[in-house]
């Protein structure tokens, strides 16, 4: 039953109804459910790797071997916040023109999330996001007694000499300054990028791909992880990490492959339709309201006329 709520999520009346429960015993025995599983599952299968592990697999990123994993934020779509406008604007993602929350997604070579974080508004920065990890991060990368004899000739390897590397998007322009951490090239003001800029720009961007997949794994299994979220920001964590320590289990079985990067350009199509139909929705708001003023200014105005003719 809980795979089932996850699968095709939905109202607690509709999921209650679908196995002959009433909506309340049936909301409190899938939480019961999930609350007790997801601590042992996220322990087993969201697991970091070793770079020793990595290298014996032959599991290493291409062209960048020295890069333990990669990783971007998942945004998930919510119902707009109840209270003041100064905290319901902490949720709107101004990139996503939506409500919602982000949670930041690490994948390993081999396409399986190795790390995760509990859920922060949409308008929390990516870059911020990874500020609140830097110790896991940092724990992570740091290279054991053992590694030390791997070699590491990348980028900012000799800024890093104990840590392995990690591959970012663009959002995360700076992260060089206290991670080890290798994001694309920016085009320089009133300039361009050199060819060499644009090759190393592609190959991390091919790179990131892996992230995409996950996520469009994710998406296309559970519709808890792509679908506007209305059980509270409580619990959003908690089916987001089931949901990604489930779909590491099914990716051990049946690797990542390119129908999960397009399933989550379909997922990003569709989080741009909801944004561009509130911006709609909005705009007429406005322009109806704008309307009924120069409605209601007009009759004031004959009024005062129809006064002043009569005195």
């Amino acid at each position: 039953m809980a795979l089932t709520v996850m699968k095709h999520f939905s109202t607690w009346d509709k999921h209650a109804a679908d196995f002959g429960f009433k909506a309340p015993r049936f909301e409190k025995l899938i939480m019961r459910v999930v609350m007790t599983i997801e601590p042992l599952l996220s322990e087993q299968l969201i697991v970091c790797p070793t770079m020793t592990s990595l290298t014996a697999a032959g599991r290493l990123f291409s062209n960048f071997p020295y890069a333990l994993y990669a990783f971007d934020v998942k945004f998930q779509p919510s119902l707009r916040p109840t209270g003041r406008f100064a905290e319901k604007k902490h949720y709107f993602s101004g990139k996503h023109h939506l409500y919602g929350y982000r949670i930041e997604a690490v994948v390993s070579p081999d396409g399986r999330c190795v790390a995760m974080i509990d859920a922060h508004p949409g308008s929390v920065h990516d870059l911020t996001i990874l500020h609140t990890r830097c110790e896991l991060h940092t724990t992570n990368l740091t290279k054991s007694a053992c590694e030390a004899t791997l070699p590491d000739n990348g980028e900012l390897s000799a800024e890093y000499l104990v840590t392995w590397a990690f591959l970012v998007d663009m959002e995360y322009i700076g992260v060089h300054h206290t991670l080890h951490g290798i994001h694309p090239n920016r085009r320089p003001q009133n300039g361009a990028l050199d060819a060499a800029d644009v090759e190393r720009n592609r190959q991390v961007s091919s790179v990131l791909v892996v992230v995409e997949n996950f996520i469009g794994r994710v998406c296309s299994f559970w519709k808890v992880s792509h679908a506007t979220f209305t059980w509270g920001e409580k619990i959003d964590g908690v089916f987001q990490r089931t949901t990604f320590a489930l779909t590491n289990f099914h990716l051990s079985l049946m690797p990542a492959r390119a129908k999960d990067e397009d399933y989550y350009a379909l997922v990003m199509a569709r989080y741009q339709g909801m944004s561009n139909e509130r911006k709609r929705k909005c705009a007429e708001s406005q322009r109806r309201y704008r309307m009924n003023r120069q409605n209601r200014i007009a009759i004031d105005r004959s009024v005062r006329y129809m006064h002043s003719s009569v005195i």
